[in-house]
């Protein structure tokens, strides 16, 4: 591929850019340039002042528009302007744990301690010219990745994970001895916070083919140290069944086949991840995993949490893995247990997990039948029947008044009760008939 560099405007107030000219030089800097480079459409902006001081570059900014500095380590103005946010940066002095802002720093120095020379190109947006000390532009041009310096993972052990999902945005090949210097620096991964590290996965699974990354991943052995769980489906076959794939390779295309929406692409990741330990190959010759799913649950939660994930993100990931496996109720009284179970809120992702998970077997699957399930599903929801107490005719105030008990989990306890009547029965979801049960329980 032959990269033609061209010009890349400035579309901020050119007041600010004035200002900041005035003060120091202005550069384009990072993935930006990259996907300019590339011609990839991306709406965020790096933007790097050398010769400036933090304090007079935030109150320029200020006199434009919302910012404030962000980031613990690496500091970074954000700054928001016509519903866009663009990242103003000052050359910095990297380490593994922390950097320090060097305004009068060189672009060129700054260029050379970034972590691959894809993005270690610059463009002056005064003399619109770039700037590549590291050779980025030929690499762009022939789509590969390469370190900046042999640094660069020691420098930051994080950037293996970039390394894979670069790849995997970018298809672009990585160079041999930044392969060998990343899988040498697998084991730095542990001075990472867990935090950056669930970042680095989220990014991932918004990625167009996520699993080009934790192939990448599996090869370089990042998933070994990370999430070891998802190694060992590696080559774990299932016959006799719906699938044509290891579970490893299943997973992958679960993950692929799902909408890039972070909430089913995590429980694709996690639906069978503990299949290896519940592999029972019977006399029929067929491979069964009795309740994996059960263990898969644990897996997520207990992985999302360390990860620094929210409760409720991963209490949503957790019931989805638990709950994949559903069969189709009978009846309408079966569908609203099944909603029920799930919650309502995690009906539409519960069935795009399980559309791509019968996408991905590989020897078939019924959407159709998963279709007119989910159609069914949806006509019930629509009914609007009770499917939680907040939903029932009577409240904990009724039936505390009608058993004279005071506040405490026996409220709870009726309510529900009541609940698994009404959802059984939604006519019986009448303020009269309800109290009458309430008295009843007191005889």
């Amino acid at each position: 591929m032959e990269i033609e560099p061209t010009k890349i405007e400035w579309s901020l107030p050119m007041g600010l850019l004035t200002e900041l000219s005035n003060k120091g030089k202005v550069y384009f800097v990072g993935g930006f340039v990259r996907d300019k480079l590339l011609k990839i459409e991306r709406t965020d902006q790096d933007i790097l002042i050398t010769n400036i001081s933090p304090d007079l570059l935030i109150e320029i900014l200020r006199k434009y528009g919302f910012a404030e500095w962000v980031g613990k380590s690496f500091r970074v103005a954000k700054f928001h302007y016509g519903g866009n946010v663009y990242d103003f940066s000052i050359p910095s002095e990297r380490t593994i744990h922390s950097a320090r802002q060097i305004p009068n720093m060189s672009i060129q120095d700054d260029l050379r301690q970034r972590d691959f020379t894809i993005n270690a190109v610059a463009y002056d947006i005064t003399n619109h010219k770039y700037i590549d000390p590291t050779g980025g532009v030929e690499d762009i041009e022939n789509g590969i990745i390469r370190m900046v310096n042999p640094d660069v993972f020691s420098a930051d052990p994080l950037r293996v994970i970039r390394l894979c999902r670069l790849r995997a945005k970018l298809d672009f090949n990585i160079d041999k001895k930044t392969k060998e210097s990343a899988i040498s620096s697998v084991s730095l991964l542990e001075e990472i916070s867990s935090e950056r590290i669930g970042e680095e996965f989220y990014k991932i699974m918004k990625l167009n083919k996520p699993s080009d990354a934790f192939r990448c991943m599996l090869k370089l052995g990042i998933l070994d140290k990370i999430l070891p769980e998802l190694s060992a489906c590696s080559g774990v076959t299932q016959p006799g069944g719906m699938h044509a794939y290891d579970v490893f390779e299943h997973t992958m295309r679960t993950i692929d086949e799902s909408p890039a929406e972070p909430l089913v692409r995590f429980s694709a990741l996690f639906h069978d991840i503990t299949k290896p330990r519940h592999r029972d190959v019977q006399a029929d010759g067929r491979a069964r995993f009795y309740g994996h799913q059960i263990t898969a649950e644990k897996v997520a939660r207990k992985w999302l949490t360390r990860y620094a994930f929210s409760h409720k993100f991963a209490d949503n990931v957790a019931k989805l893995v638990r709950y994949h496996m559903f069969t189709h109720a009978e009846t309408d009284k079966g569908v609203r247990r099944f909603i029920r179970r799930v919650g309502q809120e995690l009906i539409p992702a519960i069935f795009e997990l399980r559309f791509a998970d019968t996408r991905a077997q590989g020897l078939g699957g019924d959407i159709n039948s998963e279709q007119e399930y989910k159609n069914r599903v949806m006509r019930i929801i629509s009914e609007k029947p009770p499917l939680s107490v907040r939903d029932l005719e009577v409240d904990g105030h009724d039936v505390m008044r009608i058993l004279n008990i005071p506040p405490g989990p026996q409220v709870g306890e009726v309510l529900e009760k009541l609940l698994e009547m009404v959802i059984d029965e939604p006519l019986k979801n009448d303020r009269d008939i309800l109290i009458s049960v309430i008295q009843n329980m007191d005889k």
